[in-house]
Formats: structure tokens, sequence, C-alpha cells
């Protein structure tokens, strides 16, 4: 009945969507991507909820009607690991997500998100239950300008009983000649939770950390509405328990396109 919730849910965000667009002569767009990476980080832990170990295939597609003033988007983003671990198989993870973008000033735009994140092949190993889905809402409050980008974000993840905020600077140098540019962005996180395992029977088990990284990104047009690029990214964690992993450094591949 939940998946079916969840399935109703984002065609009446697609429904949305739609009327949105007819309303305001606005412009439909599709953003597929096809990347990899080394490894998955989410949030500064490696493996993210899943504790997944080692490269995966992060493909989305995501659907979006607007302007450049205003838009609303809703989309899929899926984990699938590439790597066994100790011989099994690991975990997948799919993202549902919608949210709503709207300029206030020339420089200065608002958005709200939520997302549904989905772990179809969670398992109870020695007793404990791993999480089988999550649902967060967001909001972001973005300054952009000449190439500088700086934002602040605020999510509750609803089943975790999680507050997350992230401040990110990012600026891009512009390689005109070439189709390209140099995207750089530093983020610093903090994570509170009071149920880090829901699914999970006994006691509640909290965490909190503080997390942070820089992304250098490599994009690269090779058509209008296509583009490759290449990255290189570190993250690390604090006030975690002994033996989490922390300085992680990995390197991401991907196309993009959109029409």
């Amino acid at each position: 009945m939940k998946k079916i919730a969840i399935l109703l849910a984002a065609l009446a965000g697609f429904s949305v969507l739609t009327a949105f667009a007819q309303q305001t002569a606005s412009s439909y767009s599709i953003t597929t991507d096809f990347s990899y990476t080394s490894q998955y980080v989410f949030r500064g832990l490696q493996g993210g909820l899943q504790d997944v170990r080692g490269d995966a295939f992060t493909p989305s597609v995501e659907a979006a009607v607007g302007n450049s003033s205003r838009n609303g988007y809703l989309g899929v983003w899926t984990m699938q690991p590439l790597t066994r671990y100790e011989g099994t198989s690991q975990n997948n993870e799919i993202d549902i997500y919608a949210g709503y973008r709207q300029k206030i000033t020339r420089t200065l735009s608002i958005e709200g998100l939520g997302t549904y994140y989905w772990y179809p092949e969670a398992v109870t190993i020695d007793g404990i239950t791993q999480t089988k889905d999550t649902y967060e809402l967001g909001a972001r409050l973005t300054y952009a300008s000449r190439g500088l980008t700086a934002s602040a974000y605020g999510y509750y993840d609803f089943r975790l009983q999680a507050i997350t905020g992230v401040g990110t600077v990012g600026y891009s140098f512009p390689l005109t000649k070439l189709g390209a540019s140099i995207d750089v962005g530093f983020y610093l996180g903090t994570v509170g939770m009071k149920n880090l395992l829901p699914d999970a029977t006994g006691d509640k088990i909290r965490r909190s950390y503080n997390y942070y990284g820089f992304d250098v990104v490599v994009p690269y047009h090779i058509r209008a509405n296509a583009i490759v690029s290449a990255g290189l990214h570190y993250a690390t964690n604090q006030n975690m328990p002994d033996g989490t992993p922390a300085n992680k450094v990995w390197f991401t591949l991907g196309v993009t396109t959109s029409f």
C-alpha cells in the first residue's frame, strides 16, 4: 500500500506540474543523467544508510516545467552498487523527489522540496533490521551571481527524526573557448538523528555528527543539450563512532542530456 501511495503521489505531482505549465505558458524539459561513482557517499558517510561499499551506477531522470523565474520538478534517482561486498550483493536505493523553485530577486531564490528514500533490498542482519524507507522535507535559500553560488539548506526526516543543516559555496570558472568550465564547491553540514534504525526493534539509536568536503567538477558540452563531466570529490565526518570510514576521496563520470 505504501508503494502504491508513493506512485499515486508521484502521478499527482506530475499532474500539478502539467497544470502549472498550461496556466503559465511554461516550457517543459526532461533531463537524464547516467553517472558512475567510484564510491557512494551521502552527507559525509560512506554508503549512506545502507553502508554500501565500492563503486555504483547512479542514473536519474527529471521532468521540469517553468521558466527562469519559477519552476517545478519531479524526478527519480537511483543508486545501483556494482561491487559485491564480502561475497554478497549490496542494497540499492531509489529516491523519488519533487520540488518548486521561485526567484525572489535577480540573484536570490527559494526552494521547497520533498524526497522519498526507498531501500527495496533491506534485510535483517544479526537481528538488526535495515531501514526499508524514509522521507524528508526540505527548504533552501540560494544566492547566485557571476559564477558565484552560495546556499543554505534545511531538512527534516520524519522516520529518522533527523534535522540536517547544510551550507555550500561554489564558483564556476568558465572555459568558454573549450565549451567547458571548472566548477568548485565546498560544503559544511550537521546532522542530528533521534532514530537511526526506525525499522529495528529495541531502543532508539541516536546519532549526531558533522561533515564537510569539496567537489571539483569539469563539465564539457559535446552538444547543445548534452554534457559529459568528470569530478573529484572529498568528504569527511566528525563525532561518529570509532571505525566509521572518514576522509573519503572518490571520482565520478557522467553523461547528462536534456530535451
